[in-house]
């Protein structure tokens, strides 16, 4: 899969653009601040839906107006376009026929976006790497993504009708199990998808670390859960009073943790930030060969500012890494001279797009 062209219109600082790619190594050079990540946050933009860094849409708009559109021409012989208008109008189509429900677009453009932010994955909590693995397996399966909404559904629902409720006597029960019937059988399926995944996941995260990390140590990763497939319902009655008085429910796969390690020690407490940022890139190369073996489409690999906090040994290796034929198109970014100059040396031919306040220049 690769990405031929993509029109932008009101994007970030993007006023109205055009960029035109090559199918194998693309290098994004410009100052800092000048645009490269929106660029590559774009393309991400046509993959999934939604911006890799920002959370809400409004805020991906250019600040002279109230609207932005994206359009990307690609491998397969398909342009896909998503536009938003304020306050809260989203539209994404396959050839100019609109989805009616943007899940139906997850998994169509496989990408791989490798960013400063992910050091986030390691530093913050749960819920960053939680949003990290089911992203990867939601493309790999739509029956996960729907069990996962459907999950995730629920659970606000529960939490919702335990804040309302402000006597524990007042509770109806029967509203309760309800919800819990459905969940302890959404629990057990999603958690059954996220063991088999995680186990392949750390066999191909194994074998990158090593050849990424020139050092003496061991990367690991580390699946933890409080629900267990032999529960039952019953474990809702158990935390009925805890959930009451914390209004959330306590147990459930919302609570999955992936614990990243360097040896026996958590890596954020232990691991220097070039240890870290190795740690990161293991992770976004394994996320590609676990996209690519599953899908049969060899993922768009978007590396920004990639080769920030690693020593010359380490890019040395990674750019050796990058030179194998398993990967299709690759965009990276850097604001450095000498980096410029040492990709023009060891990539073949890259194509180099100059960025400068959201105005490109392909010469």
């Amino acid at each position: 899969m690769h990405i031929d062209k993509i029109k932008i219109n009101n994007f970030k600082n993007y006023i109205s653009c055009e960029v035109n790619f090559s199918e194998k190594i693309n290098f994004l050079y410009g100052k800092n601040g000048a645009g490269k990540t929106n660029l590559l946050d774009a393309i991400h933009y046509l993959s999934f839906g939604k911006s890799a860094i920002n959370k809400f849409d409004n805020d991906n708009i250019n600040h002279k107006n109230n609207f932005f559109s994206l359009e990307g021409c690609f491998s397969n012989n398909m342009i896909y376009r998503c536009t938003y208008e304020k306050p809260n109008s989203k539209k994404i189509f396959e050839n100019n026929k609109k989805y009616n429900q943007i899940k139906k677009h997850i998994g169509k453009i496989p990408v791989v976006f490798l960013s400063p932010y992910d050091i986030n994955l390691i530093r913050n909590y749960s819920t960053e790497r939680r949003k990290f693995f089911d992203q990867i397996l939601s493309q790999t399966s739509y029956k996960y993504l729907e069990n996962l909404l459907s999950y995730n559904r629920l659970l606000k629902q529960r939490n919702a009708y335990l804040k309302r409720i402000s006597n524990i006597e007042m509770i109806e029960r029967d509203i309760i199990k309800s919800y819990d019937d459905k969940m302890i059988n959404l629990n057990k399926s999603i958690q059954d998808y996220r063991l088999k995944e995680i186990e392949n996941f750390t066999k191909i995260f194994n074998k990158n670390s090593l050849k990424i990390n020139d050092e003496d140590l061991k990367y690991r990763i580390e699946y933890f859960s409080n629900f267990s497939s032999n529960m039952d319902t019953s474990i809702y009655d158990q935390n009925f009073e805890k959930d009451f008085f914390t209004k959330k429910t306590n147990v459930g796969i919302h609570n999955d943790d992936y614990l990243f390690k360097m040896d026996k020690n958590l890596i954020k407490r232990s691991g220097s930030q070039g240890q870290q940022k190795t740690f990161i890139i293991s992770l976004k190369l394994s996320e590609f060969e676990i996209l690519k073996n599953n899908l049969n489409i060899k993922p768009i690999l978007l590396l920004d500012d990639v080769f920030h906090k690693l020593d010359d040994n380490k890019i040395d290796t990674l750019i050796e890494y990058l030179l194998d034929k398993k990967f299709s198109q690759i965009i990276l970014s850097d604001s450095i001279d000498e980096r410029l100059s040492l990709i023009k040396n060891k990539l073949i031919e890259p194509n180099v797009i100059r960025i400068n306040k959201g105005e490109v220049d392909e010469r």
